[in-house]
């Protein structure tokens, strides 16, 4: 029940004046799972990414969330495919989130009808583990070379340059991102690094930060020890002080790909911090270094990110 009730802390007009921020501030207030408990925080921030590119879709074919049919979403789910790799749970995963919150909003009297409920009734989930989504070799260096010897336009342009260069460099989660320090980057050593605390399930650790990296993180390092900030995060999203929001770094890592030309089914860090593990497993790193690298107590994504780099080395 609490699931579809109508929140108090936010206006329904808000689906249509700022969908990204109603879905956004729905996840973290009222959605919950099948298992009826909310939804973790990188969960949020993959499902407010996948959201954020369907809304794109309808609004570039004045569509809203409210008056979407389920041609809308066939139509969608053939431009997605151009993105998917065959095998992945993407569409899957796109119609339970299309399916979740348009039942919401039927329920606060937004909709009348929900469009992917039929759909997934004859949506059958894959019975092999989903592939990791990740940019291939190639567009992994066109995204570095984003990040590589180019002017700032400003501050935000720098920061959010050298956010989406810290994932793609680094591997760490959002969340992991968020909570680091002024001190945990180290950019005066020979060979920069970065220290990340323990977070949730999560391994602390000292991650070397990739060479492409190096230039726009010392760049951003000086501007930010010079920066008459109150609080000693990294990345703050005002000079008050203030952490970056997830929605804040879904969208620089949308923008870096998008000045590299790219696209893909998960717009979000994840996309980032597997293209980092598989990166790292094709420059012959062990599943137990590449998973000590992203804080992970075992190995099992890192070994589906293998199977994907040795069968695109069988093929080619």
């Amino acid at each position: 029940m609490a699931q579809f009730s109508i929140s108090i802390f936010m206006p329904i007009d808000l689906w249509i004046s700022d969908p990204e921020t109603a879905y956004s501030q729905w996840q973290r207030d009222e959605a919950t799972g099948a298992d009826r408990h909310a939804f973790a925080d990188q969960s949020v921030i993959q499902h407010c990414s996948m959201f954020s590119r369907f809304n794109d879709y309808l609004s570039a074919r004045r569509q809203s969330v409210v008056t979407f049919g389920s041609d809308h979403i066939q139509g969608f789910f053939e431009e997605l495919a151009h993105d998917c790799q065959p095998g992945t749970t993407t569409r899957h995963r796109y119609l339970k989130l299309i399916d979740r919150f348009a039942r919401h909003l039927v329920a606060i009297e937004m909709r009348s009808e929900n469009p992917a409920a039929e759909m997934l009734i004859h949506e059958h989930w894959p019975e092999d583990e989903p592939v990791p989504i990740y940019l291939s070799e190639g567009d992994d260096r066109r995204l570095q070379a984003v990040c590589e010897g180019r002017d700032f336009q400003s501050s935000k342009d720098l920061r959010n340059t050298a956010i989406v260069a810290l994932f793609l460099a680094c591997g760490v989660t959002a969340a992991e991102l968020s909570l680091l320090r002024v001190q945990d980057l180290d950019v005066e050593s020979m060979r920069p690094s970065l220290l990340v605390q323990k977070h949730g399930p999560r391994l602390a650790r000292r991650v070397p930060v990739d060479t492409f990296a190096h230039g726009v993180l010392r760049t951003y390092s000086e501007f930010r020890a010079a920066l008459n900030c109150p609080t000693e995060w990294l990345f703050v999203a005002t000079s008050s002080g203030k952490p970056m929001k997830p929605d804040t770094l879904v969208k620089c890592v949308r923008a870096a790909l998008e000045r590299a030309g790219l696209s893909a089914a998960d717009e979000s860090p994840r996309l980032l911090r597997n293209t980092y593990g598989r990166r790292h497993i094709a420059a012959g790193g062990t599943n137990e270094q590449v998973s000590n690298l992203l804080g992970l107590s075992s190995h099992r994504t890192v070994t589906r990110l293998r199977q994907t780099w040795e069968l695109t080395s069988i093929v080619g």
